[in-house]
């Protein structure tokens, strides 16, 4: 959807988590400051000393939305009106976006404290209040005469809004009237319901199974599924995907409405924007070409028999004769031991040297802060994210830390995020602190290849070796394939909604079933998938975010690139990569990661990963041949 300008972006979401096992990781050379007493909590009192004191502020920002200096008679007066109106909206949003903060990581804690979601919504009626008064903004400088805005922007006046101005011309064509635009900003709240209702049924009101797994009981809810469908018995694994799957085909008739309607809205604001699509128009949102999109399935459908022979190889290390959806977690080469938070920070610490001293400064602070919220609890949101949208703070980190390695990668992959928002804010001003999706999931998927490549250099042993290679095999499998297996049912979905055509829960089961049996190989014999698995579409969130996951394959396409570089020891792409996440926002991010290296346009950056998944499938093939 076209994203209105000046409402706060609260977080990065990255509920999607590697899906990687270790064992025996070397932290030799790494110390470790000592743990904080809130290690594995966070401390919001750095955002708001109390509820009240939170409270206090909101009230004082929203009597401030009435002092606005701004008026579509005002801003066009000259540089000096216009930027007297931005500058004061500005401050409003950095506000904002702080209460913002503190509201949604109070509500994540606990989804069932009824005070924190109250404060979560309070925070976003007093969005949708800013962006309703400045529904006007928009269609009004875009009326001015031809050549005029430019002018105004390259003035001292409005040097910190130029980035501003440059994305509200690009926006020409797809902007309403003045009331159009204010009217859908006081309906962003309704609008964004399904989304929100969809997060409380997936993640407080299900009722979860209980299973009986290695003598315990189990309640098999969304953490619990990811742990154990590890499970290295396959009728355990098979005994967690037939209970979880069957507990979401009881929901699917409303999780299909909830979403339904989400693609329905997506179409809907597409269309009055005069978009040819919801994709050009999210895509558009954020700068970047369709050619990317579709330069991504087209890589993807492209390496597919490259995905078939993991697969194959997966089922060959397993002993399996047919290998099934159900088998695709269980880390190969052996079981994951337990893991601590801090044996996490140790690795992260470790892995990230080649970034250079003052990159593993950082992650130095960020270990021994109370920035984490790190275990999983009751009602605690599931997945993990990033929140850096608090420019005068620092970012936090939600997760849910299970003791593995996946765990263990989860924490690399969000601090990925949180260094890239430490070096943007302490390098740009906030206006163009805030940087896209497109750039964020480099930063957190290059972290997860240098705390893979670092534990493929731990150990010697022919099996170690096995192990780690298979680890890194498994996150180009779950971050590039998977993703662009979302990527392609979104655009799906979609595109079936442009055709005039009804969503129900039954036929998104049956688009992403058929997505499904593509990417798997099912009818060449690849894989077997029950279908009562392709539910699935479910329990994915990102698919509420308006095409979301396809920057997590782009991603790992383009971090393949900075990592292997960078492990090397070239310095030139290490700079030129730190520098880009200090760029944030300020440029086109789609430009700026070509000038960086990486054309995602293109088909070189998917043919590299490809292979590279090949020549690690070449080693694990070698080192399987050797131990006969």
């Amino acid at each position: 959807m076209n994203k209105p300008l000046f409402l706060p972006t609260a977080l990065k979401r990255c509920a999607m988590i590697s899906l990687l096992a270790a064992s025996g990781l070397s932290t030799a050379g790494v110390v470790l400051a000592e743990d904080t007493p809130q290690q594995g909590h966070w401390q919001l009192a750095d955002l708001y000393a109390s509820d009240a004191e939170w409270n206090t502020a909101l009230k004082k920002v929203a009597a401030s939305l009435d002092k606005l200096p701004c008026s579509a008679e005002s801003v066009v007066k000259g540089p000096a009106a216009l930027a007297s109106c931005l500058d004061d909206v500005s401050q409003v949003q950095r506000t904002l976006k702080r209460l913002s903060v503190y509201a949604s990581l109070a509500a994540d804690e606990d989804l069932r404290n009824a005070s924190a979601q109250e404060r979560n919504a309070r925070v976003q009626q007093v969005s949708s209040r800013l962006g309703q008064k400045l529904g006007f903004l928009a269609p009004t400088l875009l009326q001015l005469p031809k050549g005029t805005l430019e002018q105004w922007a390259a003035t001292p006046q409005l040097k910190l809004h130029r980035r501003y101005l440059e994305q509200l011309r690009e926006q020409a064509g797809h902007t309403l009237p003045a009331e159009t635009e204010s009217a859908l900003a006081a309906l962003s709240p309704v609008m964004e319901g399904a989304s929100e209702s969809y997060s409380l049924l997936a993640n407080a009101d299900i009722t979860w199974p209980t299973l009986t797994i290695d003598g315990k009981q189990v309640t098999l809810d969304q953490s619990a599924y990811e742990r154990w469908r590890s499970h290295p018995d396959p009728a355990i694994r098979k005994r967690v995907f037939d209970a979880f799957w069957a507990t979401w085909h009881h929901y699917t008739n409303t999780a299909g409405s909830l979403l339904g309607t989400t693609v329905n809205q997506h179409v809907i604001d597409a269309r009055l924007r005069h978009y040819k699509s919801a994709r050009a128009a999210a895509l558009a949102a954020n700068e970047i070409p369709d050619s990317v999109y579709d330069g991504l399935l087209a890589g993807a459908e492209k390496h597919l028999p490259t995905l078939h022979r993991y697969l194959d190889l997966r089922r060959r290390m397993l002993g399996l004769k047919t290998l099934s959806y159900s088998d695709l977690y269980v880390p190969l080469g052996g079981k994951s031991p337990t893991y601590t938070l801090t044996d996490a920070k140790q690795l992260l610490q470790a892995a990230v040297q080649p970034l250079g001293e003052d990159y593993v400064k950082g992650i130095e602070k960020v270990n021994r802060s109370p920035w984490t919220s790190a275990y999983p609890a009751t009602a605690k949101r599931s997945g993990a994210y990033m929140n850096g949208a608090a420019y005068d703070v620092h970012p936090y980190v939600l997760m849910n830390f299970n003791g593995d390695y996946n765990s263990v990668s989860t924490y690399a992959h969000e601090w990925g995020h949180g260094m890239h928002s430490i070096l943007s804010n302490s390098h740009q001003p906030f206006e163009t602190a805030d940087y896209p999706i497109f750039l964020a999931e480099i930063a957190s998927t290059t972290n997860e290849e240098l705390l893979v490549d670092h534990v493929l250099r731990s150990n010697a042993s022919r099996q170690q070796q096995i192990y780690y290679l298979a680890q890194a095999l498994d996150s180009l499998r779950s971050t590039f394939f998977r993703q662009a297996q979302f990527a392609e049912f979104e655009a799906n979905i979609h595109a079936a909604v442009e055709r005039g055509e009804a969503l129900s829960g039954e036929r998104l089961t049956r688009m992403y079933g058929d997505t499904l049996r593509k990417y798997y190989g099912v009818d060449k014999g690849v894989t077997d998938i029950d279908p009562a698995y392709y539910v699935e579409w479910a329990f994915v969130p990102h698919f509420y975010y308006d095409f979301y996951v396809y920057q997590y394959a782009t991603s790992i396409t383009a971090a393949n690139y900075f990592a292997s570089h960078i492990e090397k020891g070239d310095t030139q792409v290490r700079d030129t990569y730190l520098k880009m996440l200090s760029q944030g926002g300020s440029q086109n991010p789609y430009q700026l990661l070509r000038s960086s290296g990486v054309d995602l346009a293109s088909s070189a950056p998917y043919d590299a990963l490809a292979a590279r998944m090949d020549k690690l499938m070449d080693k694990i093939e070698q080192l399987l041949a050797d131990d006969k």
